[in-house]
């Protein structure tokens, strides 16, 4: 299976499979982006196309081809494994699964089944008939009841959980895969599912993770029973995580990596109604505040979010919190009301073209919130300036663009009639936003402790021409170097290159062991030489080998110091003299290297 594996790897381009997600630009050797794991405005994530490896200085995600695949559509290793397989045209041989492995698949084998049931009970069983009924009521075609594979789950207490247990699966799969729920005492058990029109979530995979259950019109079932909420989810299991989750995603996403757009609405049957009238690009947040993870998930694939919002304030301010994560993640986001109507997905049917084309021409979040501000306060109050500006200024402070944010901020100073330095001093005083501008940086800098000057170093020798490497090795001092990993790096590469002709970074990087070679690749992978020339190169490496070398002399320095105290301490003068001597041509030395 290694070998296997390792073939997987060598049959793949890690920068095409990342740039089938978003945009790569090129940064001197690597690849650079907009990191799809976490919120950034600096862009931090950096692929290796010499080394097929990707390494976020933000976060610190980082990998192979595999490992990618995996974290970005949010699947285990196996599964990652199988797919990335499939695309290379390696055939694997089985492999142990691991017990939580094992346990995913049976969730997702049970939650396959259970679909199927629920889908034949209401196409093609009369106990369905009354839910296929209300589903075209709704407006929904019979294509479209087959496309998201709609069902039925009846009132009866146990249909469920007994057609699972014959299929050979045992009660604790069940209560895992969250489809059953013990009564009360602990003896038997029910089907957490009844009465309920049915809507199978995918993951962007298109396997079924979980299911939103829906009541029927007045909340009722077959047998007239009250089915409670409106809405039920699947409780949380090892394969479906609320928080996290869009539905529609699956058959969502060539269509908004396609537009490099995304629109949103709340609701299951508001995204499929608007994905069964021709908006291909819709995915639905299941009625939560937008979360840091959809935004992640959401931003692998487009560079814009059209809000679709109801008519409620509170609502409104409900999802502030959410889009300000997205504006802060350097995306583009807009808004519309949702058409007046008893449910959004009938307002949307009744509205029809005109409501495609009011998401073709939504207005940025700031005019959304602005005018919903404007409808609602007295701007010619002192109290309504006040109110305007508190709703208003923090959607400014997420803005990453500087232009934009100076743009907006000139227009709000307009409206209230105020003075446009008044309204910067207010921004100033907003709270700010968690941000990662200096993450990356912080990771790998000339001015941080001794092993971040050291690897800053190690970077700048990588990146140099290769012709230059040789030269450049000899003049970095081994005794200069704090860190020991890297001072032995360096030794291994001096003895290395002077048994070759050709210097290639993936055969140096091999010859290593794992602590060493994870060392190598976060210096391969720095990001921040791409815009320099082979001569600015130089001139860095340069300041970097004197900042090396001072950083130990000053190190140097300190022990000395602390050995004059204990000198003095015991008493020995001449010790005292001895070391004070050393001081000061150490001082000296220091005084003449470059700052």
């Amino acid at each position: 299976m290694p070998d296997q594996i390792e073939e997987v790897k060598r049959k793949l381009d890690i920068v095409e499979v990342a740039s089938s997600y978003f945009p790569l630009h090129k940064s001197g050797k690597n690849y650079k982006a907009l990191c799809p794991f976490h919120s950034e405005k600096t862009p931090s994530f950096m692929v290796s196309p010499t080394l097929q490896i990707f390494k976020c200085f933000g976060c610190g995600e980082g990998g192979d081809v595999i490992s990618f695949y995996g974290k970005i559509e949010g699947v285990s290793f196996g599964e990652a494994l199988k797919e990335m397989a499939k695309r290379a045209g390696v055939k694997l041989l089985s492999r142990k699964e691991s017990p939580q492995e094992q346990q995913r698949e049976r969730i997702l084998e049970i939650n396959r089944l259970a679909a199927n049931y629920f889908h034949f009970l209401l196409s093609e069983h009369k106990i369905g008939s009354g839910a296929l009924e209300f589903l075209k009521r709704r407006g929904l075609k019979k294509e479209t009841i087959e496309d998201f594979e709609l069902g039925y789950a009846p009132s009866a207490w146990d249909n469920l959980g007994r057609y699972l247990l014959k299929k050979g699966y045992s009660l604790t799969d069940l209560l895992q895969a969250g489809l059953v729920v013990r009564k009360e005492g602990g003896r038997g058990y029910f089907d957490f599912f009844r009465g309920r029109v049915m809507f199978p979530m995918r993951s962007s995979l298109g396997k079924v993770v979980g299911f939103a259950g829906r009541t029927l019109e007045n909340n009722q079932s077959e047998d007239g029973s009250d089915q409670g909420p409106k809405y039920i989810n699947t409780v949380e299991t090892p394969v479906f995580k609320k928080g996290s989750y869009l539905f529609n995603l699956d058959l969502a996403k060539t269509e908004i990596k396609k537009q490099r757009r995304a629109i949103l609405v709340e609701g299951e049957m508001d995204a499929i109604v608007l994905f069964q009238e021709g908006v291909r690009n819709v995915v639905a947040t299941k009625g939560t505040a937008l979360s840091a993870a959809q935004i992640s998930a959401l931003s692998k694939f487009a560079h814009q979010l059209v809000i679709c919002f109801d008519r409620d304030a509170a609502g409104l301010e409900a999802t502030k919190k959410g889009l300000m994560l997205a504006l802060e993640a350097g995306l583009e986001v807009a808004a519309v009301l949702l058409p007046e109507g008893k449910d959004p997905d009938e307002a949307i049917l009744a509205a029809g073209p005109d409501f495609k084309r009011s998401l073709d021409s939504a207005p940025p979040l700031f005019d959304f919130y602005l005018e919903s501000a404007l409808a609602r306060f007295d701007r010619r109050t002192p109290a309504g300036k006040k109110a305007i500006a508190s709703e208003i200024l923090p959607v400014v402070k997420s803005l990453a663009n500087e232009v934009e944010k100076s743009a907006y901020l000139s227009r709000l100073a307009q409206e209230l009639l105020v003075e446009e330095e008044v309204i910067w001093k207010q921004l100033e005083k907003e709270k700010p936003l968690a941000g990662e501008e200096a993450s990356a940086r912080a990771a790998v800098s000339p001015r941080a402790p001794a092993r971040q000057r050291e690897l800053y170093l190690l970077a700048l020798l990588l990146a140099l021409p290769s012709q230059k490497l040789p030269s450049a090795v000899r003049r970095i001092g081994v005794e200069d170097l704090l860190d020991g990993r890297i001072k032995q790096i360096l030794l291994i590469l001096r003895n290395y290159l002077k048994g070759i002709k050709r210097f290639r970074l993936e055969n140096f990087s091999a010859k290593l062991d794992k602590s060493f070679r994870d060392v190598l690749q976060d210096a391969a992978l720095a990001p921040f030489f791409g815009e320099m020339v082979p001569e600015e190169l130089e001139q860095e490496f340069e300041r970097a080998l004197a900042s090396v070398k001072k950083a130990r002399r000053v190190w140097d320095r300190k022990m000395l110091v602390a050995q004059v105290k204990e000198a003095e301490q015991q008493n020995q003068p001449t010790r005292v003299r001895r070391l004070q001597k050393e001081i000061l041509k150490l001082t000296e030395k220091i005084d003449s290297l470059p700052h």
